[in-house]
């Protein structure tokens, strides 16, 4: 099904990433938590189409939230970037893809992102942490900079309920941080602790996925137990 949707909130999140809040006026909008939707733009004349994760979870009614890295090579995401305003209309589909969680999937996740590949994962976390006490979860996220840190302020802040937690690495030297530094590796699992019913769910740029995989392979975590799409 799709639903047109309206833009009412753009907010420069990073020097690279925009959050856009769509207002979906008929509530008819529907999705999981971790899916992606694919939007539509008229774009002189053609009709265009990106598709981009929520980060805001199903709890959330009458609007969603997408936060979007800037490409000047993908024709809606240029446009959002470029041109888009507060009250401009879009289309958009139902949420889409096999990266989603529900409770009755596992009672314990880790969520691990790279860069803007945390988009799926906020999702989740937001998800869990608004409605899941049951559940328990880690967000691995690794940032090549301090200022590409997102959605900082939300994680420490959901982070603060008993069963929900966060570690952070930065890849690239920083003086001024105090964090850990470094990939993401066979440590940062263990920090934050493993179980045989953990899912392990992974976002990012291809390498960043072959390589975070090949490390829970190493650490004895099996396939069937490791949720990723190939988005690239």
């Amino acid at each position: 099904m799709i639903h047109t949707v309206t833009i009412s909130a753009i907010q420069q999140a990073s020097p690279t990433v925009k959050i856009f809040q769509l207002d979906d006026a008929d509530s008819a909008f529907h999705y999981l938590a971790g899916q992606w939707i694919d939007l539509y733009v008229d774009i002189q004349g053609k009709t265009e189409v990106g598709g981009y994760s929520m980060t805001s979870t199903p709890t959330t009614h009458g609007h969603l939230e997408l936060a979007i890295k800037s490409s000047t090579r993908h024709p809606v995401t240029r446009w959002l970037h470029e041109q888009a305003q507060v009250g401009d209309q879009v289309r958009i589909s139902d949420g889409q893809g096999v990266f989603f969680y529900q409770a009755e999937m596992s009672p314990r996740v880790v969520l691990v992102g790279a860069g803007v590949g945390v988009t799926p994962l906020i999702s989740i976390f937001r998800y869990i942490g608004a409605s899941l006490p049951q559940t328990d979860a880690t967000l691995i996220y690794s940032i090549p900079s301090t200022d590409e840190f997102l959605f900082q302020e939300d994680i420490e802040k959901i982070s603060q309920l008993p069963n929900m937690h966060h570690i952070v690495t930065l890849t690239q030297a920083d003086n001024t941080w105090q964090g850990k530094t470094g990939r993401i590796d066979a440590a940062l699992f263990k920090a934050a602790g493993m179980s045989d019913e953990t899912l392990y769910y992974l976002c990012g740029p291809q390498g960043m996925v072959e390589d975070v995989s090949a490390v829970l392979t190493s650490i004895d975590v099996p396939a069937s137990r490791i949720i990723y799409e190939k988005w690239w």
